[in-house]
């Protein structure tokens, strides 16, 4: 099966859609021990931008535990360009795809540093594996650790740097999840039959350096969509 033929489809299909509606759920864990339980579940009119969505979460924070659940409706039309353009601005300033080259070649467009880019993207998407079923419906699999020094190390600058948890009370819990040594991370995409992306899973495992003290971290991710 032809991945770019696959990528196109799937995209085309879900560009039609005028309502996505799924959950999405995460769950962090410390030597073992759950330190983050997130569940959201959301719809959203791609026409309007009138979402809903429905949040739990659980933290627990150096021993102390906190429940938080929340309901939420608004309408956001107009704001899925701001957003994506906001996104792609703190993209832009902070990975550091740095290969021995100007600094500022790669960040400013020129054509050595869009060249670089365009690399990149061309060999992750040659690394991901396609599953096809009985069933015509196909699997998608992506591990971190099996890409190029440079992808990785500007994938783990970007994590440690994410400022989105900041101003957030439970920032310290956040901030473990995200402050992994060497991680492994692994990507499963699963869409079926019609072409649609039913589920799309992230795990992490590595190690994290607290006081001279290192401690198991496991995440885990899953965007299921109805």
């Amino acid at each position: 099966m032809s991945k770019l033929k696959l990528m196109y489809d799937v995209i085309s299909i879900m560009k039609e859609k005028e309502v996505i509606c799924g959950t999405f759920q995460a769950e962090a864990k410390k030597d073992q021990q759950k330190i983050l339980g997130f569940t959201n579940e959301f719809e959203k009119n791609l026409s309007n931008g009138e979402t809903k969505v429905k949040i739990n979460t659980e933290i627990d924070c150096n021993g102390k535990k906190v429940k938080h659940e929340s309901q939420t409706q608004f309408g956001m039309q107009g704001c899925g360009r701001h957003l994506h353009h906001g996104f792609m601005k703190h993209i832009h300033h902070h990975n550091h795809y740095n290969n021995g080259q100007n600094h500022e070649d790669i960040h400013c467009g020129g054509v050595k540093g869009k060249l670089t880019k365009l690399a990149y993207i061309l060999d992750i998407f040659n690394r991901i594996k396609v599953d096809e079923k009985e069933d015509n419906s196909v699997v998608l699999s992506l591990k971190l650790e099996n890409m190029p020094d440079e992808v990785k190390r500007a994938f783990h600058e970007e994590l440690n740097q994410r400022k989105m948890f900041e101003h957030h009370h439970h920032h310290s819990s956040m901030k473990d999840c995200c402050a992994l040594k060497d991680p492994k991370i692994g990507i499963n995409v699963w869409i079926n039959n019609n072409k649609e992306v039913e589920k799309i899973v992230l795990t992490a495992d590595g190690k994290q350096l607290d006081q001279n003290e290192s401690h198991d971290m496991n995440l885990w991710a899953e965007l299921r969509l109805a």
